[in-house]
């Protein structure tokens, strides 16, 4: 790998993390209007998220590990604040204003987001394995890359599209019911734990270990 792909994937996997994090919570924060309920479904929904996936696919279902930084068994330690950053990052690329969207821009923005953290998604991953920072168990580099590609564009779309559209959602109900914050929060998470999950296990039958 190159010297620029090297410093892009540190970047990604722990700069952007510790630098993007609070400028983002401050920028949705300002978004949403210092209502800190509507900032927690933006990041506090991917951050659990990507906590939950790290041990499930780490700890459960051994599919892969990471081999190299601070670590909680196969995880980063920040594993969550990776999800959540980037995520929360496409998301204000893409709007500024959840609760104006019309349906057609809604759409374009949840294309938009799905599609971003795919190829995000996709290239970290496989600039990780080359540099041997993330393994797959019981694969060697080339198996590992070839894994990946069987499952990591449709599922990561899924979770940047799905992460998209139930934020949105979520984003208007809570606006205008306050009261209801709490049910939305698990709905949302509930929702994107879900809908990729049945992607990945429909892709990648390694991972339906889980099950057994």
């Amino acid at each position: 790998m190159s010297r620029l792909a090297r410093a892009s994937l540190a970047t990604s996997t722990y700069i952007f993390p510790l630098v993007g994090s609070p400028l983002l919570v401050w920028a949705w924060w300002r978004i949403a209007g210092g209502d800190w309920r509507l900032v927690a479904l933006v990041l506090a929904v991917p951050l659990v998220f990507g906590y939950v996936v790290a041990w499930v696919a780490t700890g459960v279902v051994k599919r892969w590990r990471v081999t190299s930084g601070w670590r909680i068994g196969g995880a980063h330690i920040h594993h969550g604040f990776v999800y959540a950053s980037k995520m929360a990052f496409v998301l204000i690329l893409a709007t500024r204003s959840p609760i104006s969207l019309r349906r057609w821009d809604f759409v374009a923005v949840v294309l938009l987001v799905g599609a971003a953290t795919a190829f995000g998604g996709w290239l970290h991953d496989l600039y990780a394995i080359r540099e041997g920072k993330i393994e797959f168990v019981g694969l060697d580099a080339r198996a590992a890359e070839q894994a990946l590609a069987s499952f990591a564009p449709a599922s990561y779309f899924t979770v940047g599209a799905t992460y998209a559209a139930v934020t949105i959602w979520s984003w208007r109900i809570v606006a205008k019911h306050p009261a209801s914050s709490p049910w939305v929060f698990l709905g949302a998470l509930a929702a994107l734990f879900v809908v990729p999950s049945i992607v990945l296990f429909s892709l990648d039958p390694t991972s339906r270990r889980v099950f057994r």
